[in-house]
This record gives C-alpha cells, sequence and structure tokens, in this order.
C-alpha cells in the first residue's frame, strides 16, 4: 500500500484538511472524472489581475474549452455559473497560483467546498519533475502550438492585444487552451502511475 501523503486544498477561512494518501485522490478523480474541470489562468503578470480563466470538461471527441475574457466574460457570475457543475477541479500548481488569484479578484466566484487536485503537488509527491514542459514531453502530451519556451509569453501577448495587435488574443487563447486541455491526459498519466504503485508496491 502507497504511504505517500498528499492534502487536499481548503476552502477560505477554514483550517488546512488533513493530509490524504495519494490513492484517495486518483480514487476520487476516477470517481469525479466525469464531472470535473481542467481550470488554468493566464494573469498580466505576478500578483496582477487575470486576463484568461479556461476551462475544459474532460470527454472524448474535440475539446470544448470556455474561455472567459478580461473586460468581456470575466465576471465573478460567469465565473460561478461556469465552476457550478464541477465536483473535482483539476490544476497545475493552482492551489498557490489560480486559486488564490481567483478568490483575491472575485472573492464569490470560487466554490468554498470542493476538492481540487493539484498536478503539481502529485507529481513533487511521485519524485518526479515538477516542470509542465518536462511533464508532457515525458507523457509525450503534444501542443498543436507551443509558446511553452518563450518567458512571459501570455503577458506579452495581453499587452500586444491591448495595443491593438488582432491576432495576438487568438493567439493568447489558445496558449490558455493547450494548457488547460492538457492537464486531462497529465492527469490520467499520473494516476495511473500512483494505481501502478499501489498495486505493484515492490516494484
Amino acid at each position: 500500500m502507497i504511504q505517500t501523503k498528499y492534502y487536499s486544498t481548503k476552502a477560505k477561512g477554514q483550517k488546512p484538511q488533513t493530509y490524504k494518501p495519494l490513492t484517495y485522490w486518483s480514487n476520487l478523480y476516477r470517481a469525479c472524472k466525469h464531472n470535473s474541470l481542467c481550470l488554468d489562468i493566464e494573469t498580466e503578470g505576478i500578483n496582477k489581475p487575470i486576463t484568461i480563466l479556461g476551462l475544459y470538461q474532460p470527454k472524448p471527441g474535440i475539446p470544448q474549452v470556455t474561455q472567459l475574457i478580461q473586460g468581456s466574460t470575466l465576471t465573478e457570475k460567469e465565473i460561478k455559473v461556469s465552476l457550478s457543475p464541477a465536483k473535482l477541479i483539476i490544476t497545475f500548481n493552482g492551489l498557490n497560483m489560480d486559486i488564490p488569484r481567483i478568490r483575491q479578484q472575485f472573492p464569490n466566484a470560487f466554490p468554498e467546498k470542493i476538492h481540487v487536485l493539484d498536478l503539481y503537488r502529485i507529481a513533487k509527491r511521485l519524485n518526479m519533475n515538477c516542470s509542465l514542459q518536462t511533464l508532457e514531453q515525458t507523457f509525450n502530451i503534444d501542443r498543436l502550438e507551443d509558446y511553452s519556451k518563450r518567458k512571459y509569453i501570455a503577458v506579452k501577448l495581453w499587452k500586444q492585444h491591448l495595443n491593438g495587435n488582432t491576432k495576438a488574443l487568438r493567439r493568447l487563447l489558445e496558449y490558455n487552451k493547450q494548457d488547460t486541455i492538457n492537464l486531462y491526459p497529465l492527469a490520467e498519466q499520473l494516476c495511473q502511475i500512483i494505481n501502478h504503485q499501489n498495486t505493484h508496491p515492490n516494484q
């Protein structure tokens, strides 16, 4: 039986929840996968407002991503409505970055009692390289257009959009879309590793 511990998110104003074994999260993922949402945000910079909030519900077929955009659809009401069907939120380092940012900017938008599967922390507990780019390469998770090697590309694209570059917003939305939908195959791979280690503890 795997002994590694991993902790869940806490609702605003609540005490931290107890540490849970990784198998708890892989089982929860399996049970809630079709009622989960992959979430990723882009911002104007560190500790600055959100520009794009992307959501993807894991399912077969062509990915359909909901993207809320600053100055248009990115409102507390729209976020709350978009998140309401989810029983599980899947993120990458979202417990440190995305969710605190959403709660700070839109205090009533994020559900107070919801499980968050943070793949960054899962990978860390599995003693894997926690770089998203490295994990994608490890598991052969492709991107249609790879901007990941360009530092602060999301910030730069948003600034270009504000300066009238008509292609910049489209490129930023595609960047966010790839970040969001790639969380699904990454969750699949990491949970498979957890399940394998649990059934083959001596390997």
